[in-house]
């Protein structure tokens, strides 16, 4: 047995938390008492902040850190990113992508980050080798959290020869989610067409969808409102979920009002990555956010996510894969600057994203869930996310697995 005193549970307020042998909450309510408790441990958390731990539902652990010795580019496009990682592709071997895919999930575990979601390059680049690393990471680390993988085509499915085979010996050998990036295809209707395969590949296997869609400033790529419509022709909802999504942004207000709406009739999610998108291409001025419509989007109901993306690769120097940081950056690109708005952040770093991961999991802080926690050093969300606060105690089901301290000292 474990209990938690003196916790301040976000949306709950000040109670003690008793979570069983089995790394299930048994009891959420003020004062506790341990005495006739056979073998509890106790942990008196101060009045710091406690929620559940984080989801982070698009990364890309097979090309994290691959820019440690720094990215030369000459336009900083998606475009540009995207050509820079091939030479990285061609020379991967499955142990160097292994130890950097596992040292990423290691250290965004750190943060209390213990479902993860990641896209894995298939192409004739990197072929499977990618893939291999990756799922020899996920099975090194499965005892400290949840990994899921995408099958995802970067460089197209019908601009990239071969690709189309690959997507299926992906799945075959163990993906779990069918991925896309139809604005790859050098033409509309093979956007459409690679929609299509996507989607029968997540039937055949019975998997999730989840694509890189319209992530471009070009108001001309439109993969989002088919995507949605298929969506709802099939009933797919939550299950399928739109990354990125930056096109409609420069798209007119009422086109984009009637893709919205579609969204949010079909009931699929969007999933945008600021820390990304917020530094990759140089725009002549005025600079734009380079986001989708976060404000308008939740405004209209519509599950909204942010994650980090990328660490430190051919895309991002930056990234550290604390959703604290990328966060933070969420708060100001999509300029949400009240107390109540940065509880929206801080729900789809939590609750939203765990809607993507898993739309029918029993996730939160609730007696019957599975005891997976942070206990942040902080008396309030804003500040949470204003110092990137220490997660003294990080637990995965009634465990204690990590602890992040942000220490600093005059001396």
């Amino acid at each position: 047995m474990l209990l938690i005193r003196n916790a301040n549970i976000v949306g709950r307020g000040m109670s003690d938390i008793l979570i069983g042998d089995d790394g299930k909450y048994l009891e959420i309510k003020p004062e506790i008492r341990a005495e006739g408790i056979e073998n509890c441990e106790v942990i008196d958390a101060r009045g710091m902040l406690a929620a559940p731990t984080f989801v982070n539902t698009h990364m890309h652990f097979d090309k994290a850190y691959t820019a440690l010795q720094g990215r030369e580019s000459t336009v900083e496009t998606l475009e540009d990113s995207i050509h820079i990682m091939h030479d990285f592709k061609r020379h991967y071997t499955v142990e160097e992508v292994k130890a950097r895919a596992e040292r990423a999930i290691r250290e965004c575990v750190m943060f209390g980050t213990t479902k993860l979601r990641t896209n894995v390059d298939i192409d004739n680049m990197a072929n499977l080798v990618g893939l291999e690393g990756v799922l020899a990471a996920k099975e090194a680390t499965k005892d400290i959290c949840d990994l899921q993988v995408i099958a995802f085509p970067q460089e197209g499915i019908y601009a990239n020869e071969g690709t189309e085979k690959l997507m299926w010996e992906a799945m075959e050998m163990g993906c779990d989610i069918a991925g896309g990036m139809p604005a790859a295809e050098w033409l509309p209707e093979l956007a459409r067409k690679h929609v299509d395969l996507v989607f029968e590949i997540a039937e055949k296997y019975n998997v999730p969808i989840d694509m890189h869609i319209d992530q471009s400033k070009d108001m001309f790529d439109r993969s989002l409102e088919y995507t949605a419509w298929l969506t709802l022709q099939k009933g797919w909802g939550p299950r399928v979920t739109g990354g990125h999504c930056t096109s409609i942004t420069y798209q007119n207000q009422s086109h984009a009002i009637k893709v919205m709406k579609l969204i949010k009739e079909a009931g699929m999610n969007i999933c945008t990555n600021t820390q990304v998108l917020a530094i990759m291409g140089i725009d002549a001025e005025p600079r734009t956010r380079g986001v989708t419509r976060i404000r308008e989007m939740v405004e209209m109901g519509i599950n909204v996510a942010t994650a980090q993306d990328t660490i430190c690769d051919g895309f991002h120097l930056y990234g550290t894969g604390d959703p604290l940081d990328y966060g933070l950056v969420g708060a100001y690109t999509a300029q949400y600057n009240t107390p109540g708005t940065a509880k929206t952040i801080f729900d789809m770093l939590t609750t939203n994203s765990m809607r993507i991961f898993d739309p029918d999991a029993k996730y939160g802080i609730e007696v019957g869930n599975d005891a997976d926690l942070n206990i942040l050093d902080a008396d309030n969300i804003q500040e949470a996310l204003r110092t990137r606060a220490s997660r003294p105690y990080i637990l995965r089901h009634g465990k204690v697995i990590a602890s992040f301290e942000r220490k600093a000292a005059l001396l």
